[in-house]
């Protein structure tokens, strides 16, 4: 792992991140961050994986009948109000 001060960052930087280096970032002698390479992760692994962090649930798959023919619910106000009151209303 390279140890870099944070106000030498430049592009030779990100090029070591690229590479699948792992750099920790200091300003002065306090770590201020450490920039990992990503690993290319296909999107259902992602999705498994927010999954099991309880970041995330899988929907069912299908749709009720009604999304596509029923128009939206109008309303005043902002949307959040909106959620809100109906989140009261219907006790979840």
């Amino acid at each position: 792992m390279t140890t870099i001060q944070l106000s030498d960052l430049d592009p030779a930087t990100a090029e070591k991140v690229r590479n699948g280096e792992t750099i920790e970032v200091r300003d002065g002698e306090k770590t201020v961050a450490r920039v990992v390479p990503a690993h290319d992760q296909a999107i259902e692994e992602r999705i498994d994986e927010l999954v099991r962090q309880g970041k995330a649930r899988r929907g069912t798959g299908t749709l009720p009948d009604w999304f596509f023919t029923e128009r939206p619910p109008k309303f005043e106000g902002s949307v959040l109000e909106q959620l809100l009151a109906d989140r009261r209303k219907n006790d979840w």
